[in-house]
């Protein structure tokens, strides 16, 4: 009797582990079908644009690049603090500017950094935004200041213009299903690369040949593609948004595309 008293409570315990086991196998599976049936309304929205989001975020407006018009700024880092122990600087190091108080520099002034590349093929001078200092002290012909929003390393010789507080754009992004034809809108063609990259794609930076002069405008959406034949349809591969304007030139962002964005490819405003 005692033998079977224990069998039965062997018996009983591994009836309960198997139906344990069982149902958490179920739990598992359930957990499972709902996570991709949301993963998949959520590749259904993304495809569809269906939804709103930052189109332009901050990074876009404040550390991005831009063509520089006209001649370089003459407000600049001449040294650091502590330059003796290294040669670049970010937040909360403090540098020291070549102009003062008889230059128009007050105490608190804000200054966008800007790292100044020349000899850009097609494009000339270009401006990389590379952080903010405000000035600290200053006397009649020179000035300290503070490192504050860093986009990278700053360092000596990298110029500074007057900070110009801009607000992102949010939307959705249009796509690029529409017909494979040019229209009489303006047209320009990408004319750089963010980090002289080969080619980008989604959520990189690139300097197109329109600007202020064919009527573009912050926040625009623009379509790529390129023409693979003449007098053929074009092939269109991508959408992209105006982060920076400048007179002759802008500065986009890809928003999607099917296709690696080059150098030398097509950009048109969309068709209405």
């Amino acid at each position: 009797m005692i033998i079977k008293a224990r069998g039965d409570k062997v018996n009983k315990k591994h009836n309960t582990g198997g139906r344990f086991i069982f149902n958490l196998i179920l739990i598992l599976i359930s957990v499972s079908i709902i996570g991709f049936g949301i993963q998949q309304e959520g590749i259904k929205k993304a495809k569809i644009y269906e939804d709103d989001y930052q189109l332009i975020t901050e990074s876009d407006l404040y550390c991005s690049f831009y063509a520089l018009d006209g001649k370089l700024p003459e407000l600049k880092i001449i040294g650091a603090e502590r330059q003796y122990e290294r040669d670049m600087f970010s937040d909360e190091d403090v540098v020291y500017l070549n102009h003062g108080s008889n230059h128009g520099l007050n105490k608190g002034q804000v200054f966008m950094v800007i790292e100044v590349r020349k000899d850009i093929p097609k494009v000339g001078a270009v401006a990389f935004r590379r952080g903010m200092v405000r000035i600290q002290d200053l006397d009649d012909s020179k000035s300290t200041a503070r490192i504050e929003n860093s986009c990278g390393w700053i360092m000596q010789g990298y110029y500074l213009v007057p900070f110009q507080p801009m607000e992102g754009v949010v939307g959705k992004d249009l796509g690029f299903d529409i017909p494979p034809f040019e229209t009489d809108a303006a047209k320009g063609e990408v004319l750089f690369l963010e980090v002289d990259f080969n080619q980008i794609g989604s959520g990189h930076w690139a300097l197109i040949s329109m600007g202020e002069q064919q009527g573009i405008t912050l926040g625009q959406q623009l379509i790529l593609y390129r023409t693979v034949e003449k007098d053929a349809p074009i092939q269109v591969f991508g959408n992209c948004v105006v982060i920076d304007v400048q007179l002759e030139t802008s500065t986009i962002k890809v928003l999607s595309c099917r296709d690696a964005v080059r150098i030398g490819d097509q950009v048109m405003v969309r068709p209405e």
